[in-house]
């Protein structure tokens, strides 16, 4: 087939490549280094109760472990799509108010 014209089809690379997204991506960071050991503070008693419902005692010093592991993924990701969020919405903001 044909190649692509210059500036056409999908884009490449990385969450980091562009200004909002890199500085999304290293004040996600930050607020998941502060926000997770609260997360997992608050949480972990549920999740636990729920697994000695269901799982021997190993089973639930397993999955408290790998909850331990889980708890930072899961809020750094929300704190960069939250960040992202509000990056957006203050840049349409400006937009608007330019106008």
């Amino acid at each position: 087939m044909y190649a692509n014209p210059h500036g056409m089809g999908p884009q490449k690379g990385g969450p980091g490549d562009d200004l909002k997204g890199g500085f999304a991506t290293c004040a996600a960071a930050m607020v998941s280094i502060i926000a997770t050991p609260v997360f997992s503070e608050y949480t972990m008693p549920y999740v636990i109760w729920l697994a000695e419902d269901h799982y021997d005692r190993e089973t639930v010093k397993l999955i408290a472990f790998a909850w331990d592991i889980i708890a930072w993924p899961m809020t750094f990701f929300a704190a960069r799509a939250a960040i992202v969020t509000a990056l957006t919405m203050a840049g349409v903001y400006l937009a608007y108010r330019m106008i």
